[in-house]
């Protein structure tokens, strides 16, 4: 690898940061981000930008409905992205069936050839997962990014020439309608996310890497995978690391038997989508799954979670995910140490389980509050909480200052973008 690509480019006293609030829920979650952030005293200019469905709605009364020039991403927020050191971005919104809408997500992806995801799965304190053995787990997943079947490369209705490709496609041309995704790997895209996976475990003390594919069956792209996976893991040998591959169905059903056995995970774009999710739910779920999307130029961080649009503006949402992707964001940044601080403050709320301090979803799902909606927490007073674990004077005037400044940063009344 030409560089550490899990590190920021350039280490500086001062880092440009731009944030990115999405949609809906994501303005209360970046509201609680930065409210802990805040207390935190960082060296970080906030530069903000905006995408997501906000952006599109923006997008088609400035345009047209069906004009081209529409988008979830305006100009602005590339350009903000190029100019800053890294992005923290809340969950966005996104609606089927819309003639021209194009995930904002999937498009940084490919404009900036961000081709790690980056999903930790880790047992908090307070949380545990929901198998009776209550396994230590701490999983790194390297999901590949910008190929497979998220390259969309598709074809509906398909075009007459596309039958007489493969002799497989003769039996469907009796077929009244036929769709077609094409599963695209290269050599290169396998090899760069195979080696960033081997790379963070040696970086990190870890033994051994798993590959979870389907080269039994789709042989040509999972068979490359394979290939190519086998290949890097004799480089590594040397450092005491264990290159393991598999089927991706067994790493399904080996991560809900034995999770504890795993420790840094690669697999393709959609295998790599489904195992992360599994891991996540052993973990607390999506609401403590956080990500980063990570390539040679920049790095955008974003929780797993969705944009919850039923509860928009109602700071019900909990502000864990977004909380922990603000810690991988620090760790790029080369700021490891006040990383650990979020983690270990979210540990020891969830363990204190004070009056107050708990979202709904906590109160339901693990600790069986009969009375959750009334005894739950806001956004706001789980992240004040966190965050008065690490700076226990954060309280008072100072928080309330705070809690205005955060509240104008992600005013959602505004947008910027197709100005």
């Amino acid at each position: 690898m030409s560089r550490d690509v899990m590190k920021v480019r350039e280490k500086k006293d001062r880092y440009r940061v731009c944030y990115m609030s999405g949609d809906d829920s994501g303005y209360d979650m970046m509201e609680g981000a930065l409210l802990v952030l805040e207390a935190m005293d960082l060296p970080i200019d906030w530069v903000r930008a905006d995408l997501g469905w906000c952006i599109w709605e923006k997008s088609v009364a400035k345009f047209g409905e069906g004009d081209p020039r529409c988008n979830t991403v305006p100009p602005e927020t590339v350009e903000s992205i190029k100019n800053t050191d890294a992005a923290l971005m809340a969950a966005i919104t996104s609606k089927a069936g819309v003639k021209g809408f194009k995930s904002a997500i999937l498009q940084m992806r490919q404009l900036f050839d961000l081709y790690i995801n980056l999903r930790p799965a880790k047992s908090l304190p307070g949380i545990g997962t929901p198998l009776k053995t209550d396994p230590k787990i701490d999983i790194v997943m390297f999901r590949e990014n910008t190929e497979d079947l998220y390259a969309a490369v598709e074809f509906y209705p398909l075009p007459k020439e596309q039958f007489d490709l493969h002799p497989g496609m003769e039996r469907f041309k009796k077929c009244s309608e036929v769709a077609v995704s094409w599963r695209v790997f290269s050599k290169e895209g396998c090899e760069r996310i195979i080696r960033a996976a081997f790379e963070y475990a040696k970086e990190t003390g870890r033994k051994t890497v798993h590959c979870g594919n389907k080269a039994n069956v789709i042989r040509q792209t999972d068979g490359m995978m394979k290939r190519v996976f086998l290949e890097i893991a004799k480089e590594y040998e040397q450092y005491g690391i264990k290159g393991i591959e598999e089927n991706a169905d067994a790493t399904a059903m080996w991560l809900i038997k034995n999770p504890q056995d795993y420790s840094v995970v690669v697999a393709s774009n959609v295998f790599g989508d489904i195992l992360s999710d599994e891991a996540s739910q052993l973990t607390g779920g999506l609401g403590f799954a956080p990500s980063g999307n990570i390539g040679e130029s920049t790095a955008i961080f974003e929780p797993s979670s969705g944009s919850v649009p039923k509860y928009a503006h109602k700071y019900r949402v909990n502000p864990c995910a977004i909380l922990l992707t603000s810690k991988m964001m620090l760790e790029y940044l080369d700021m490891r140490e006040e990383g650990a601080k979020i983690e270990k403050a979210i540990g020891e709320v969830l363990v204190e389980n004070r009056p107050g301090t708990l979202t709904y979803d906590i109160l339901r799902d693990f600790r069986g509050d009969p009375d959750w909606e009334k005894n739950a927490a806001s956004t706001l007073d789980m992240a004040a909480a966190i965050a008065q674990k690490i700076d226990p004077a954060f309280t008072g005037e100072r928080l309330e200052n705070a809690k205005a400044k955060v509240h104008d940063m992600c005013d959602w009344n505004k947008t910027i973008g197709f100005e």
